[in-house]
């Protein structure tokens, strides 16, 4: 097992060579019916490597290599015409959708269907007597390889349910005529689907690997699914616009198992958290083994600065808008929006929350031993080639001092599942249970310990959120915790969907800083327009299913508002 996983990149290569003619065919429900024959115990290794494969990657999530923080209100792209804009527009639709999964996520449950079905059918039998210690060892692999299998079947069908509602339930390959019958299913039909896959495979999964198998499906990662399945359903556009109240109560109950497993701990370093792939990175639950790169430096780096650090060579940059920046509070917890809290307009990134510095680069912050220079007129400022719309440049997962001259890479954890997420699910769920500050029988935490332990993570040290808040104040200050703790992390994006507050928050024009410099060192800072944006609701709470799946399934309508 050890050779096989360690030779990940190479397998994935050889299974989608081996693979590739079956998903490329012109009507997708072929995708269901072709089955690979595997011949060798290589040719298992290596479609089980597929599986992984098709695990997403966030900072490529959309068409044209853009982030979804670019399609909500976290982040504006800057390159115009990048397909990121339409969800910004409005002009997405069933035709043309810059997010289109539809396809590639039921061909990756049709590889995890084909990989269990013909695996099954494998016993090494020829082993058991000329080599059982052999035997033993590929026997067991096959049973984790086929965990593994069952939690992407459960995994892709949750990430299709979350974009498209009502969709069809896959369990096994098909013949063609077999999928000509596929019907969507109703929501509760789904999530019992998917959490019994999780359900049967978490019993038998590892709490953890040892660090040659860095990046396997671990128990919880199957619980951190589980626990994020159960709080969606749970959500507001689930539950005609408010919360269930027993869905909340399980995924509580799944997150204390998270905890229960004593595994995972918050990151001290918030910066190296999304930096630092190696074992001591003790929050990452489940990560994209994302190979060393440099294209996040080429397309977030500020424009000026030292020649060896500027970016200069694409258009692809994720712009933090001033929307984002302004949901972090002031260091002494209160939101800027406060008349007590000190913030100063004019000083605006002074005396804030911690975690703004170490997400964002602002005008006059220090990067690669230069200051940035987003001002009207400077190197970095709005209007340059290739440079900010908003006045702001990404921080969280850029690696500092990557020679681009030379096509340095480096490492960038893109967080599946981290141990900060589940504290934040856990808040949010008991909440509606229970309120902000009642620690159930059972339990160690209350909802608003929960936070809590996030904001008092070394380096962040945010106040402690008071005790005595409503069950609706505590909810408006866990999601906005969510929204700093998580951001640009691809949450905002589903969160402002499952809260139904899209009309909102997506509505609203997106804001930047335009600043102007006055002397050595002396700026004025005016919060200005970039851009109106459009969300059209409750249509964009859900994605269109795809116009060519309604001309293949004549009985299928399309979601609401479409």
């Amino acid at each position: 097992m050890k050779k096989y996983f360690n030779r990940l990149s190479g397998l994935i290569l050889i299974s989608l060579l081996v693979s590739s003619c079956d998903f490329l065919a012109v009507d997708d429900r072929e995708m269901l019916t072709e089955k690979i024959v595997l011949n060798k115990i290589d040719d298992t290794a290596a479609l089980w490597a597929t599986l992984y494969s098709n695990l997403p990657l966030g900072f490529t999530t959309i068409a044209g290599n853009a982030m979804l923080a670019s399609a909500c209100d976290e982040a504006d792209h800057n390159a115009p015409f990048n397909d990121v804009q339409s969800f910004n527009n409005g002009s997405w639709s069933a035709y043309s959708n810059p997010d289109n999964s539809w396809s590639s996520m039921y061909a990756a449950i049709h590889n995890a269907n084909n990989f269990l079905e013909v695996s099954d059918t494998i016993t090494y039998s020829q082993y058991k007597i000329v080599d059982p210690i052999y035997y033993a060892t590929i026997t067991t692999d096959m049973k984790f390889y086929r965990l593994d299998a069952r939690f992407f079947k459960a995994f892709f069908h949750f990430e299709l349910w979350k974009r498209y509602g009502e969709i069809p339930v896959v369990n096994k390959t098909m013949t063609l005529e077999e999928s000509y019958a596929l019907t969507r299913q109703k929501p509760a039909e789904i999530r019992s689907y998917i959490l019994n896959e999780l359900d049967a495979i978490i019993p038998d999964l590892k709490v953890s690997w040892e660090s040659a198998y860095m990046g396997r499906i671990t128990k919880g990662a199957a619980l951190a699914l589980k626990c994020r399945v159960l709080l969606f359903a749970a959500s507001p556009v689930n539950n005609g616009g408010l919360y269930n109240v027993a869905l909340c109560d399980q995924a509580a109950s799944v997150a204390k198992e998270i905890m229960a497993l004593n595994v995972y701990n918050l990151n001290m370093d918030y910066r190296n958290l999304f930096l630092n792939t190696t074992a001591a990175n003790a929050e990452i639950i489940l990560d994209y083994r994302n190979a060393n790169s440099n294209y996040m430096e080429r397309w977030n780096y500020p424009t000026g600065g030292n020649r060896l650090y500027a970016s200069n060579v694409g258009v692809s940059a994720t712009c933090p808008s001033q929307n984002q920046v302004d949901s972090y509070e002031m260091a002494n917890g209160k939101p800027i929006t406060d008349a007590t809290s000190g913030y100063d307009p004019q000083n605006p990134y002074v005396g804030r929350d911690p975690r703004l510095a170490l997400t964002v680069l602002f005008n006059n912050a220090m990067w690669n031993d230069s200051t940035v220079k987003a001002f009207v007129g400077g190197v970095d400022g709005i209007g340059k080639n290739n440079a900010t719309t908003t006045g702001y440049y990404l921080k969280k997962f850029i690696q500092e001092k990557i020679n681009l001259t030379t096509n340095q890479t480096g490492s960038h954890v893109w967080h599946i599942f981290r141990y900060g997420e589940i504290l934040l699910n856990y808040a949010e769920a008991l909440n509606e249970v229970n309120g902000p500050d009642v620690v159930p029988a059972g339990y160690t935490l209350s909802a608003r310990a929960a936070v809590n332990l996030i904001r008092a993570r070394t380096g962040v040290a945010m106040p402690a959120i008071p005790a005595g808040l409503s069950q609706v104040a505590f909810r408006e200050r866990v999601r906005n915790e969510r929204r700093i703790e998580l951001a640009f992390e691809g949450h905002r994006f589903w969160d402002v969907r499952r809260w139904m507050t899209g009309a909102d928050s997506e509505n609203a024009p997106l804001k930047g800083m335009r600043i102007t410099k006055n002397g050595t060192n002396l700026f004025s800072y005016e919060v200005v327009k970039i851009e109106d944006r459009k969300f059209t609701a409750p249509a964009m709470y859900w994605y269109p299913i795809p116009f060519s799946e309604l001309v293949k399934y004549k009985g299928w309508t399309q979601n609401t508002g479409w």
